[in-house]
């Protein structure tokens, strides 16, 4: 790194007495035991000198006006000290990236980065050091960065040091990918992190051009104009009903495909699932003038060179799959780890719904090839329909006992393996009669067909059903997901960073591991660690288990009553500004039902699977009550006296899922299921709920667990405790209620609601 001291102030004056310095100067600092650096001040101006006190050669580092440097700001000279002092011999500045790596690193984010309005962290220093030791050693590195510690910097700092020192023998061309699971952090880098950094990084010559980034966000995220036209010609055969849609897309100003992101439209995300990109563009006859092709086409050159391409977990996963999706990259960043399993559940897996095959065969009927005869062309939709009812008929019977919203295992009998085996060959025989030169269709029978025969392979897959109120959905993914990633992604030739705020159960990584599959790679070639956050949670948090509550039961109306007592007791100790965490919407709504009218004092919110303003809404409330579940787990941020408050009613437990239900039966028994998968799956998901109270270094609250299972007697106390240990714990509600007082300013404890009446 660089170094200002301020040690030879007394060798100025010899100096001046050799006339190697002008009469009159002022000493300012040492830079890197080397260069003296003084000024002279005159009527018009302030000079500034460096004298190589090693050959007495002196340079201008620059003029001012006024002056304008003192000793609080001395770093910004840097950049300047650094481009004047190549004329005294010295040639770091004919090629500023040190050949030590982890010096760069600390020059970076202590001499760069402050003069940028950036907080030196330890931490986070020493986490971009492990993560560039993960993207240039050929190993698979885990390093999970807890809030506060600022792992998106980190991870780009490394990345940027790691390519352009030439440490990766990567081609120049090739970027480096960063991977996660959110649309919002994928903007986040390409619109604030990375131009910010580059801006920091080219200011002091350590880049000479700005970093380049693509963003590639999934297909659906960008428009089809073929679709849009399809979609508005279907409204116009019902002009009053959908007048207001109709007037909606032609004032969106799509139709010539100039606005090609969707995320820039105001529009229902129903109507931009019907004009968004899907199926075989190839097949459209608008994709040599399409926006979104030319874009793709620009992402994908290789002519062009490119610092990052920034993508999402399913794209990055198809793209192991098939060729042609991503730029071929040696370095890759996988953000939002923790999500990785889930995902990949879905990419190596199928999904198929009894209207795929209805919408087919609705767009193909009329598209008959010229030499077919029609009788022959309409047998074989006809028995492709009747197959698809026969077969979703049931499918439906199989479902009877799932619960909506839930899915389940399923062993489907012989007969539908026979259906869906003629079914595929019959839709694959429609292919081959239907006309190939006028009819071009954005959805594929030979994809659907292979789709389809996935499902003829049951020894290597898990089958289930998902049930909601409109469809039946058969689904399967492989067996072993850990498996699969081992076998496409972790290849030994790449490079890969994983990174998280929760990826531990709060002890090691061994859960994590094995579930996608890096504890089958020598442990040499995996690189681990841990950064906590840099948060006072000592003096700032609290941690209330209390004792005497019942065993979970939500089928139970006095486990019910008891949890809404406990949970309205906490709410009037502080005073709101509180998010409930549910594992499930059947236990919110019944408590909600209960609380509801005892919360008249504050304004209450309700998550749904439709609200998307919920969150955002209780941020703006001062001392509100969120009831929440799903997303609000995990990746939200509500920074400051908004939320002081969050109480986990139940432990966080997988809930029912083919995966679970495979993990369970694979078991020895259900001890050992619950040891090996639902305890260590349930830590890590209580860590997450459990980092939505603390985000910035002034938050303060107080966290609560009201499961009896994390009481003093519970089963689970020792796996939460040391899960939480860094939460000091209260043992009484009065407790909590004087540590509020304690940390918060009388001005929280003011009745808004009231207020704002």
């Amino acid at each position: 790194m660089f170094e200002i001291t301020r040690e030879n102030e007394d060798a100025l004056d010899y100096y001046m007495q050799e006339r190697i310095a002008y009469p009159s100067a002022e000493y300012d600092f040492t830079f890197e035991h080397r260069f003296l650096i003084y000024h002279v001040c005159d009527i018009r101006e302030t000079k500034y000198y460096a004298i190589d006190m090693k050959t007495n050669l002196t340079s201008e580092v620059c003029h001012r006006k006024t002056p304008e440097f003192c000793r609080d700001n001395y770093t910004e000279m840097i950049p300047l000290v650094l481009n004047s002092i190549k004329y005294t011999g010295d040639t770091r500045q004919l090629n500023p990236f040190s050949p030590d790596p982890f010096v760069l690193i600390d020059t970076i984010f202590r001499v760069v980065l402050p003069s940028n309005g950036y907080l030196v962290r330890e931490d986070q220093i020493s986490l971009c050091k492990d993560i560039y030791r993960g993207l240039t050693t050929k190993r698979v590195a885990i390093c999970e960065a807890e809030v506060g510690v600022g792992k998106s910097l980190a991870y780009l700092i490394a990345a940027v040091c790691a390519s352009k020192s030439g440490n990766l023998g990567i081609s120049a061309i090739e970027p480096i990918t960063i991977t996660t699971s959110s649309i919002e952090l994928q903007t986040a880098l390409v619109n604030r992190e990375i131009p910010k950094l580059s801006a920091a990084l080219q200011g002091y010559g350590l880049i000479k051009k700005p970093l380049t980034v693509v963003l590639r966000k999934g297909r659906e995220h960008y428009f089809c104009r073929l679709r849009y036209e399809e979609y508005l010609k279907y409204l116009w055969w019902y002009p009053k009903k959908y007048e207001a849609r109709i007037q909606m897309l032609q004032n969106a100003g799509l139709k010539t495909g100039e606005i090609f992101d969707l995320d820039t439209v105001n529009l229902p995300d129903k109507v931009k699932q019907k004009v968004c990109v899907k199926g075989d563009c190839s097949y459209c006859r608008y994709r040599h003038t399409c926006s979104y092709a030319n874009y793709i086409a620009f992402s994908l050159s290789n002519k062009v060179t490119m610092d990052f391409q920034i993508t999402n977990h399913n794209l990055f996963l198809m793209s192991k799959l098939k060729s042609g999706l991503l730029r071929d990259s040696t370095c890759v960043i996988v953000d939002e780890a923790h999500k990785l399993k889930e995902t990949a559940q879905d990419t190596f897996g199928e999904k198929v719904v009894e209207e795929d095959v209805n919408s087919y065969l609705n767009l193909v009927k009329i598209h008959r090839g010229e030499t077919i005869p029609p009788e022959q062309f309409k047998n074989e939709l006809d028995r492709a329909a009747d197959l698809n009812a026969k077969l979703f008929g049931i499918l439906n019977s199989l479902s009877e006992e799932v619960p909506l919203g839930k899915s389940s295992l399923v062993e489907l009998p012989q007969q539908c393996y026979n259906i869906i085996s003629e079914l595929a060959d019959t839709l694959i025989a429609i292919e081959s009669l239907r006309d190939k030169v006028r009819f071009r269709s954005l959805i594929s029978g030979r994809k659907i067909a292979d789709s389809l025969r996935t499902f003829l392979k049951p020894s290597t897959i898990l089958t289930w059903l998902d049930r909601d109120e409109e469809e039946i959905a058969l689904c399967c993914c492989p067996k072993n997901i850990g498996a699969c990633l081992l076998k496409y992604v972790w290849d030994r030739k790449r490079n890969h960073v994983l990174t998280s705020g929760t990826m531990s159960d709060g002890s090691s990584f061994d859960f994590f591991k094995r579930e996608i599959g890096v504890d089958q790679i020598p442990r040499d070639s995996v690189l681990e660690a841990t950064i906590d956050s840099p948060y006072d949670y000592l003096h700032n948090t609290r941690l209330y288990i209390p004792n005497g509550m019942p065993l979970p039961d939500s089928d139970n109306p006095k486990y019910n009553e008891a949890l809404a007592k406990e949970i309205i007791a906490l709410i009037d100790a502080t005073n709101g500004h509180t998010a409930i965490l549910f594992t499930s919407y059947h236990l919110l709504n019944a408590v909600y039902n209960l609380i509801n009218p005892e919360l008249k004092e504050y304004e209450v919110f309700k998550m749904s699977k439709a609200a998307r303003t919920i969150i955002r809404d209780f941020k703006k409330s001062k001392n509100g009550v969120l009831f929440a579940s799903g997303s609000m787990w995990e990746g939200v941020d509500c920074v400051g006296d908004c939320l002081s408050s969050v109480i986990i009613p139940r432990l966080p437990f997988p809930i029912r899922s083919a995966a679970m239900e495979a993990k369970k039966n694979a078991s020895r028994d259900v001890p050992t299921f619950i040891a090996d998968y639902a305890v260590p799956e349930m830590l890590i998901k209580l860590r997450q709920g459990a980092g939505r109270l603390i985000r910035s270094e002034t938050d303060t609250g107080v966290l609560s667990i009201l499961d009896a299972r994390a009481s003093d007697s519970g089963a689970y106390r020792k796996d939460v405790a040391f899960a939480l240990r860094k939460y000091p714990q209260v043992n009484s509600l009065e407790e909590v209620r004087e540590f509020m007082h304690n940390i918060k300013s009388p001005q929280y404890f003011e009745k808004n609601k009231e207020e704002e009446k």
